[in-house]
């Protein structure tokens, strides 16, 4: 019991502590009215090479932050928990490469929040398995297909005010990243 629940305790490090982050971004910005969310991806700009490491960070109000720290700490645990090996890896190119990509291709607007971060990690996470084929990752494909399957809807540009330009972002890095870790030692 204690080796199993120190293991689950360490996999949930890295989500904790960037969820804590947010949380603490959104609280300085709330509670002292920073404009901090003005540091999201500006696609092609300058200053939105910033947004590529800070937009996770950044969210535009209690439901948003919220429903992205409810499935990054369950989809961040079962990561590290599952895939220890390489879930660093995987956590570092949804984060960036995700980000990267809606500063290159989004339309113009401020892009925060760390729902392509969650749609990386939930894509990551359902091709893996059906890649990798042994039991262990197909099951638990399947397991965040029943949870987060319809989150793939969110990758169609349904709300202007949703960017489903990192949604599809962080699906397709996650995808690749699947791709690219199909053999890897777990």
């Amino acid at each position: 019991m204690g080796t199993n629940n120190r293991t689950l305790i360490g996999s949930a490090v890295v989500p904790i502590r960037l969820v804590f982050l947010m949380w603490l971004v959104f609280s300085v910005e709330f509670l002292f009215g920073f404009p901090l969310s003005a540091f999201g991806i500006h696609p092609r700009t300058l200053l939105g090479l910033i947004g590529i490491a800070t937009a996770p960070l950044l969210h535009g109000g209690i439901v948003h932050i919220i429903s992205n720290t409810v499935p990054l700490l369950f989809l961040g645990v079962v990561l590290f928990y599952s895939y220890r090996r390489i879930a660093n890896k995987v956590f570092l190119n949804c984060y960036f490469f995700t980000n990267l990509l809606v500063w290159i291709f989004a339309r113009p607007n401020n892009h925060i929040g760390a729902s392509g971060l969650v749609y990386g990690l939930a894509s990551f996470l359902i091709f893996f398995g059906f890649l990798r084929r042994d039991f262990k990752s197909l099951f638990i494909s399947v397991l965040i297909f029943i949870f987060y399957g319809s989150i793939f809807y969110g990758v169609l540009p349904v709300d202007a005010r949703i960017s489903w330009e990192s949604h599809l972002a962080g699906a397709i890095v996650g995808f690749i990243s699947a791709q690219q870790f199909k053999k890897s030692a777990l």
